[in-house]
């Protein structure tokens, strides 16, 4: 695989394209629903460095995981879709590095020597960081001596806005997720808890770091009655749901071709915001 590479401009953040059989062993979503509750110290102490170096809008922490297994030659791609037809959404999906335009690192795993690893990436613009060195390397070093690499990654220019709650739902059958600010459309599920997969810092854990607080992460997820896993991302308190998108069982060509949606199960009418975000997003996807 070829492409442009440390586009962020920092030599300590290794934004090479990752090989699918490294990205493949990442943990699943499933398997990491407690996993973050289980250091709270790392959670707080990794913040608190975000925080004391006052980077809380260039970093964020994130929880390593993958939701789908990355086909070769091929790298797991944030991009950010804006239409008049419907509302912005972020589409993740697996991509050729060659056929898109200076793609940055977004989720960055810790390596050895203070290096800092991108496992996933977005064609969002962003901000030369060639002036934080000195933080990747504190960052780095803190994760390995915490033992967590395996469970917190560093975000570089968090792709959410702040504030905004986004909601993710799976095109399994692409093997790409959808994240939208605007959940109403989706279909309604109950006794909802959620995995939180992104932290931004604040002030306060700053302070709570020079004080001596352990910190708490409160991460819970509970699974459905269909067994599907409920995720939430880009927010640190309000929980949403994580719901599938399956084609038509009953369609005999490409599911991709195929213009009804379903959501677990519950059809979603045509020419609806709902119906408008799912077919911009598969038509999309790159299936070669």
């Amino acid at each position: 695989m070829s492409v442009n590479t440390n586009i962020l401009k920092n030599n300590l953040l290794n934004e090479s394209p990752l090989p699918s059989a490294e990205y493949n062993k990442l943990p699943h979503i499933d398997d990491m629903r407690d996993v973050a509750a289980k250091h709270p110290k790392a959670h707080t102490t990794l913040l608190g460095i975000i925080a004391t170096y006052g980077l809380m809008d260039m970093f964020s922490i994130h929880l390593v995981h993958k939701h789908f297994d990355m086909p070769e030659e091929k790298i797991m791609v944030y991009e950010t879709v804006k239409s008049k037809n419907h509302g912005d959404f972020i589409l993740s999906s697996p991509r050729k590095p060659e056929k898109l335009t200076n793609p940055r690192g977004l989720y960055f795993k810790a390596g050895p020597n203070g290096t800092m690893s991108a496992y996933e990436f977005t064609t969002d613009p962003g901000m030369d960081l060639s002036g934080y060195e000195d933080f990747v390397a504190k960052f780095s070093s803190t994760v390995v001596e915490l033992g967590v690499q395996d469970v917190f990654a560093l975000t570089a220019v968090p792709i959410c806005p702040k504030d905004v709650v986004f909601t993710e739902f799976e095109l399994g059958h692409v093997s790409s997720t959808v994240l939208v600010a605007n959940p109403e459309w989706l279909p309604k599920t109950e006794d909802v808890t959620a995995t939180t997969t992104d932290w931004l810092a604040t002030e306060e854990d700053a302070h709570a770091v020079a004080g001596g607080i352990p910190g708490t992460a409160q991460l819970k997820c509970t699974v459905l009655r269909d067994n599907k896993h409920i995720n939430v991302t880009c927010s640190t308190t309000r929980s949403c749901k994580h719901l599938g998108h399956t084609p038509n069982p009953s369609a005999s060509h490409s599911p991709r071709d195929d213009s009804a949606i379903y959501i677990n199960g519950e059809l979603i009418p045509e020419g609806t915001e709902g119906w408008n975000i799912v077919t911009s997003a598969l038509q999309m996807v790159d299936v070669a």
